[in-house]
């Protein structure tokens, strides 16, 4: 995948979403880089539990929309009494993580009573991403999860604002215009809905969990003799404030700032892959050595496995540990038998993470909701769109991978979807071993 620059695009400030998608046909057309491998059990999961009459899925007693919950699946609600819709996901790279969001998106398809088109990876190209939207569209597709590079939101804006019928949600990344200037938040303005993470927050609990081995491991080591490791992607707001997050952990347990060290990946050709975390990686590491401990926060599994493989070939994998915000990736590796100082993840299954945004599109597109309208609770005052939108940011849970424990969480994860994506069976879990919902809105929400 190749760097993608900033592009100086126009600002596009409104998109209408509208209510009504177009009835499905047969003739979508595939791209090159599209893969379609549908489930004959997929719809399947939930069919032992009994239909009841409901006016909305997740409605309140009295019958009426509970906006909050109107996007997670409801197994009691008959969703094939209502029109059904073409879904289509398309990312600007590929790797585990895009793939395991596929297979999610994938699963819940039919059980929204949606028509699943494909999984389209544009390979880093953004053109071919645009195309690839345009192309999707002009074929009757009009639900959309979208991953672009976080700087061509406003032209992804240009193309879906020709088909006001079509209807979104993004992921990796917080859909925002790219503006900035006093009182705007990083990135620019919300211009639609998010479900996900604090992306500063997230950088504190990686850097938190490889510090925390090093207290453990190497009780007796000064944290004067630890380095940092930092994955930076500086040209994507919401990954650099993972870096901020990180660096306030590494400080705040007593690293030397001076030993923080940013790797950053717009420096490669190779994007946001193990052959990145190399490039970037090697030289970080070779130009201290005297540092023999590490930590680090990789950003991405494959990243991860780059720097894993540096620090392999400089002797240093006893002593290093390596976290990120993901475990798609790490998942694969335990499962293959492999470890090293790749040794840690913070997690939310793919299953649980597409469950609400493909959910959103849903409810776009039946009219139940809007941008505007879905999750009022999850309003942040200070950072909810321009003008007056109020679009909501989604909070999910995570959990801490790790070796010893990670195949009961994906147990887990697999009975609460009523799915086989993860295909473990470790005993005594049970649907209240673990929670899919944050119930607490953080205090930040809320005007002080």
């Amino acid at each position: 995948m190749k760097k993608i620059l900033a592009l100086l695009l126009a600002l596009v400030m409104v998109l209408a979403l509208c209510a009504c998608g177009d009835k499905t046909n047969d003739d979508t057309t595939k791209t090159p880089t599209e893969t379609n491998t549908p489930d004959p059990n997929a719809g399947k999961q939930f069919d032992d539990v009994e239909k009841v009459e409901k006016n909305y899925p997740n409605q309140n007693e009295d019958g009426t929309i509970n906006l909050d919950t109107i996007a997670h699946f409801d197994p009691e609600y008959d969703y094939t009494q209502n029109e059904r819709f073409k879904v289509c996901y398309i990312s600007a790279a590929g790797g585990p993580l895009y793939e395991q969001s596929a297979a999610a998106y994938e699963h819940w398809a039919p059980l929204f009573n949606m028509e699943w088109t494909g999984f389209i990876n544009a390979n880093g190209d953004s053109e071919l991403y645009l195309t690839s939207l345009r192309t999707q569209l002009d074929n009757g597709v009009r639900a959309f999860i979208l991953d672009p590079d976080s700087t061509i939101f406003p032209a992804v804006l240009d193309v879906l604002s020709e088909y006001p019928d079509a209807c979104w949600m993004s992921q990796m990344s917080p859909p925002r215009d790219g503006t900035s200037g006093e009182g705007v938040p990083v990135g620019g303005h919300m211009i639609n809905n998010y479900v996900g993470f604090d992306n500063v927050d997230a950088g504190r609990q990686v850097a938190n969990r490889s510090i925390q081995w090093m207290k453990e491991t190497y009780p007796d080591v000064s944290f004067d003799e630890v380095g940092f490791l930092m994955a930076d992607y500086s040209t994507s707001p919401p990954l650099h404030e993972r870096v901020v997050g990180s660096k306030e952990a590494w400080l705040a347990a007593g690293g030397k700032e001076e030993n923080f060290i940013i790797a950053d990946l717009v420096t490669s050709t190779a994007g946001m892959t193990m052959q990145a975390g190399i490039d970037v990686g090697a030289p970080a590491v070779s130009n201290h050595p005297e540092i023999q401990y590490w930590v680090s926060n990789a950003l991405f599994d494959d990243v991860a496995q780059g720097f894993a493989a540096v620090f392999d070939q400089q002797g240093l994998t006893d002593t290093a540990c390596i976290t990120v915000f993901g475990g798609s990736g790490l998942i694969a590796q335990w499962d293959g038998g492999q470890e090293d100082s790749f040794r840690y993840a913070i997690f939310t299954a793919q299953t649980l993470y597409g469950e609400p945004i493909i959910g959103a599109v849903y409810a776009y597109l039946m009219g139940w909701a809007t941008p505007d309208s879905i999750w009022p609770s999850w309003v942040k005052y200070d950072d909810k769109g321009a003008g007056d939108h109020t679009y909501s940011q989604l909070r999910l849970p995570t959990e801490p991978l790790e070796h010893e424990t990670y195949k009961k969480f994906l147990t887990w994860n697999d009975m609460v979807a009523r799915s086989n994506i993860y295909g473990y069976n470790e005993p005594d879990v049970t649907l209240d071993s673990y929670s899919k919902f944050v119930t607490e809105v953080p205090a930040d929400y809320k005007a002080p």
